[in-house]
């Protein structure tokens, strides 16, 4: 019985503690924020967000409130959540040069930025970042010195692409071209190399995909299995995107077979992706409707993301084709029946009724994705009330 009151007590405890997540804004403004701070010997950590921002509610969601997150956080940080649009957060955002949304800023309490990353990401990778922040010797203001300083070696000059890559991209892309031609077939051979090649490889011609490709068995020591097919996938898909721009019909039905003769789920459907976007570039109708057909029919029977997806891009591409249209209207409908409520997905049905001019049908997909989007951001509201405002007018 104690045992049983030990457990149901610490589970509450877990809940509790998951609910309340990190301890945001213990101080009334940014003064009294780096006054604590210096009295307490910690770092600030700045959520940069935006009241529209669909990845920082994601972030507040799933991130913030996770126990590990919140206990790392709450020790290591005083935290504050700014939004970038109002109040001193309007300031913050020039003199901090804050682009995007979420960006995550960790300032010590002379107002220096010690460590910036951005976007959504998972729990684990957040609480890297929180660790990287509170280590010296690893976090950004640390590698930015150390680099300026002219330190080169292949794993610090990885880790620092890394960190640039949700900050300063377009240094990162700098720095991640140094790496793929500089790194020696030796080091590729290495779990160091895996982790190059998962980072940097784009397709399977450029030197890193190329190497993966012809060695990929290596790599069983390094990486899963799910993780080696995952970056096999995404290789090949890049070249396959190649062939459809470059209109090579030959080498793209040649590289098709690699999805569509596989045994695996996932392969096939992307399989059927990659040749519908094949039919859709060429401007190849009959062709176009018979693989999405077959796809409605088959592997994407109930995958309504897809469908909408397909759906979606078939309006964007061939608006004035009405057979395509035509077609992208049966598969964004068939997505509503799926998943009637997702937002996404109602939005894409009424925009291609629109095109079609089915206002009824439009209009009613267009109010029910304007209700959906209530639990989105204010943007997406804008979006889901203009798409209203313009079926109105037919």
């Amino acid at each position: 019985m104690k045992k049983i009151t030990l457990f149901l007590f610490l589970l509450i405890c877990g809940s509790l503690k998951a609910q309340e997540g990190i301890k945001f804004n213990q101080t009334s403004n940014w003064k009294e924020t780096t006054e604590k701070a210096a009295a307490e010997n910690k770092l600030i950590f700045v959520d940069c967000y935006t009241s529209w921002c669909a990845p920082c509610k994601w972030m507040d969601k799933n991130v913030f409130v996770e126990p590990s997150v919140a206990g790392f956080f709450n020790e290591h940080f005083i935290n504050a959540k700014i939004d970038m649009e109002k109040g001193e957060g309007i300031v913050l955002r020039k003199q901090y040069n804050v682009q995007s949304f979420p960006t995550f800023l960790f300032i010590n309490h002379k107002g220096e930025v010690v460590h910036r990353t951005a976007s959504k990401m998972s729990v684990a990778e957040f609480l890297e970042e929180g660790r990287m922040a509170s280590d010296p010797g690893r976090n950004f203001s640390s590698m930015k010195k150390k680099y300026e300083s002219g330190q080169r070696d292949l794993s610090f000059l990885l880790d620092y692409y890394l960190t640039l890559q949700k900050s300063e991209r377009g240094a990162a892309d700098n720095i991640g071209k140094d790496i793929a031609a500089k790194i020696t077939e030796e080091q590729l051979n290495s779990a160091l190399g895996w982790k190059t090649i998962k980072a940097l490889a784009r397709s399977e011609t450029d030197r890193l995909g190329a190497y993966f490709m012809a060695n990929a068995s290596k790599y069983a020591a390094w990486g899963s299995l799910e993780e080696r097919e995952q970056l096999t996938d995404r290789l090949v898909s890049s070249s396959m995107y190649g062939y459809i721009y470059a209109k090579d019909e030959t080498a793209f039905m040649k590289k098709l077979a690699f999805f569509k003769n596989s045994d695996k789920t996932d392969r096939k459907k992307q399989g059927a992706m990659l040749e519908a976007d094949f039919y859709l570039e060429q401007d190849r109708t009959a062709d176009y409707k018979k693989i999405t057909d077959e796809a409605m029919a088959g592997v994407l029977k109930t995958d309504a993301e897809k469908l909408s997806f397909l759906a979606r891009r078939a309006d964007y591409k061939a608006a004035s084709n009405p057979a395509i249209l035509a077609q992208a209207y049966l598969m964004a409908k068939h997505a509503v029946a799926l998943e009637p409520e997702e937002y996404s997905i109602q939005s894409t049905f009424a925009k291609v009724c629109l095109s079609l001019k089915k206002k009824d049908e439009a209009l009613t997909a267009a109010k029910k994705s304007r209700l959906l989007a209530e639990a989105e951001t204010s943007k997406i509201q804008k979006l889901a009330q203009e798409l209203i405002d313009k079926i109105e007018l037919l």
